[in-house]
């Protein structure tokens, strides 16, 4: 699949490349091309490589800092909010006791108010009682006469 003419040239033994006065020509125009290129092409470029480089390794910087600063701070909420939470649990215990003295105390009022109300209830039964009983003692012979008289049928003084 050569061309005829490189092959021609290959088998009549004869070099594919002319080394005359246009290599240096060719030369002096890629080296020309070359600075040209560099100058205009090459250096922007490779600055805005540079650019971009240095700031994606601010960006990774600027990350990792605010990374670091997020986790301190997460830290720093952390122990708050544990001090906070043991705050909270000391003042949920003390409301817990006094609520329990203030029941014991409410408890034992209720009871003394109880116990009171019932030794005066029984102070005014034993009154009633001791008056009923001297009642009937008074009027125990005044019936006796009367049972006895309907039961002997005349009149017993």
């Amino acid at each position: 699949m050569l061309s005829s003419v490189a092959l021609g040239v290959i088998l009549s033994g004869g070099s594919v490349i002319d080394l005359d006065a246009t290599l240096f020509v060719q030369l002096g125009i890629f080296f020309t091309a070359f600075f040209i290129l560099k100058g205009l092409v090459f250096k922007p470029v490779m600055k805005v490589f540079d650019a971009r480089e240095q700031a994606t390794a601010g960006a990774k910087e600027d990350a990792k800092r605010l990374e670091d600063e997020v986790e301190k701070q997460r830290a720093h909420f952390e122990g708050e909010l544990r001090r906070v939470r043991g705050a909270a649990g000391e003042d949920r215990e003390k409301l817990r006791l006094e609520a329990q003295k203030l029941a014991r105390e409410l408890t034992e009022k209720a009871r003394s108010e109880t116990n009171a109300t019932q030794k005066t209830a029984k102070d005014k039964l034993d009154r009633e009682a001791a008056e009923v009983r001297e009642r009937m003692l008074r009027e125990v012979p005044a019936l006796a006469k009367q049972i006895a008289s309907k039961l002997l049928g005349r009149s017993v003084l």
